[in-house]
């Protein structure tokens, strides 16, 4: 699959937005190869992998295939900046994760992880002409996000914490341990392209305003100026530092606000029971005073002849 991927595989520079895009009709592949010996990764359970650190990506380049089951294309190390050319054994991909993305006229389809049947899916998008139903989904699927993601859009950035935790969220990034601005407004804001332009901008800004903070700080290192509008970035330590702190105080700050709901609600509940009481001794007091009533009246009613003889005598 591989191999067929790459006859098709695109160029090195392209832009979505170009009016070339209607031509577009391509895969970009990334392999993400873990550190260790094949022999090693095969007593490795394949559920366990993922825990592995990469020890390289690799892209194909057009028609890698070579001879002795040898793909050719570039590769990047963990701590390097760009790629380099180099070649790489077939045998590497039963254990290594594969991310495909396939370019089809200005449309996209993006899949990570991507298992024998996700590739067999991806040749049949291309070689039957269903990327069409997919357009179809995306289309209905975009129709209904496009308030949600509006909305969302509307919510400025308050912190530099919101960049580091959606990083910390973000699998692409834990195992790089690099990001482009793209990959960050894509984790902040879903597809933001579905919104306004005017409002684009504006997250757009927000966001170069707060990276440059995080430089400046020397929490994150911008490591690649090739770039301009889309540069790449690294975080230091001491971003690291500060996502760690932050966090364990919003944990406590939680804590604390759940621990006083709880006693606000202790409180209201000891209101109402302390007004339930007041009502309960109310009534018990009226009914003790009705027996005390018919009391005096028992006690009283005997003698009430003997007080009226005596009050007609004197008058």
């Amino acid at each position: 699959m591989i191999n067929y991927f790459s006859k098709y595989i695109c160029p090195d520079r392209f832009s979505l937005s170009s009016d070339e895009t209607k031509k577009y009709n391509f895969f970009e592949v990334h392999i993400f190869v873990p550190e260790g010996e094949i022999k090693e990764l095969a007593n490795i359970p394949s559920k366990n992998r993922g825990a592995l650190r990469i020890n390289f990506e690799f892209m194909p380049s057009k028609n890698s295939a070579r001879w002795g089951g040898i793909l050719a294309g570039r590769m990047k190390r963990r701590h390097d900046s760009e790629f380099s050319d180099c070649l790489m054994s077939i045998d590497h991909l039963r254990y290594a994760r594969i991310d495909v993305n396939y370019y089809f006229k200005g449309w996209d389809v993006r899949e990570q992880k991507c298992s024998l049947y996700m590739l067999i899916k991806l040749f049949l998008l291309r070689a039957t002409g269903a990327i069409y139903l997919s357009i179809l989904k995306h289309k209905i699927f975009t129709y209904f996000r496009k308030v949600t993601v509006f909305r969302h859009l509307r919510t400025p950035l308050r912190s530099k914490f919101e960049i580091y935790e959606a990083l910390m969220n973000n699998d692409d990034f834990l195992q790089r341990g690099t990001f482009r601005k793209s990959e960050l407004s894509k984790s902040l804001f879903g597809n933001h392209y579905v919104g306004e332009f005017k409002v684009y901008q504006q997250v757009s800004q927000s966001l170069d305003w707060i990276l440059e903070s995080c430089v400046e700080d020397g929490e994150v290192q911008k490591i690649s100026h090739q770039n301009e509008h889309d540069p790449l970035y690294k975080m230091k330590g001491k971003g690291i530092h500060y996502f760690t702190l932050t966090k364990e105080s919003i944990k406590n700050n939680e804590s604390a606000n759940i621990i006083q709901k709880r006693q606000v609600a202790i409180q209201r509940r000891m209101a109402w029971l302390t007004f339930l009481l007041v009502i309960g001794t109310f009534l018990t007091t009226i009914d003790k005073w009705e027996k005390a009533k018919e009391l005096f009246i028992s006690i009283v009613e005997p003698i009430f002849p003997y007080i009226e003889m005596v009050h007609s005598t004197f008058t």
